[in-house]
């Protein structure tokens, strides 16, 4: 410890933080990124402030990390419901409008078929096999489709 208090405790939190970069940059899930920020910004204040005691920039390092967490959850949360709404809009953009050749009948009301690798379930009237469709509507897992 006097080791450390000779050059600085700012400079182990320097140290700590770059250490928790190089975890996140093998981990990937932006826990390590919040508390790397927590041990650069009580590395900072370390250095601004050398006067405070190493136990309470480790209290001071724990609530910071804490904070940051919770700040990358929610802004992740949101990012990944943005990601979501932009994949559904480029589905269904994708699907809308397309015209299908029916591979097995559409009976009481509905079929299965595969659409570009993935099986759909088909709502529409009743249709025999390798009749022509529009698909008009999607879903999760279904397509809307009307006879052309």
């Amino acid at each position: 410890m006097d080791y450390i208090e000779q050059f600085g405790f700012h400079w182990f939190w320097f140290g700590l933080g770059t250490i928790l970069l190089v975890i996140e940059a093998m981990h990937g899930k932006f826990m390590f990124m919040a508390a790397s920020l927590a041990a650069i910004a009580v590395g900072i204040l370390s250095h601004l402030f050398p006067y405070v005691a190493f136990p309470i920039q480790i209290l001071f390092f724990g609530v910071a990390a804490a904070v940051f967490i919770w700040m990358s959850r929610i802004y992740l949360r949101e990012r990944a419901d943005k990601v979501q709404q932009q994949q559904e809009l480029l589905t269904q953009r994708k699907y809308v409008g397309r015209e299908l050749t029916l591979v097995s009948p559409i009976e009481k009301n509905h079929a299965t078929q595969d659409v570009d690798g993935m099986v759909w379930t088909l709502h529409g009237e009743d249709l025999p096999a390798g009749s022509r469709v529009k698909v008009v509507d999607m879903g999760e897992g279904w397509l809307r489709v009307e006879r052309l």
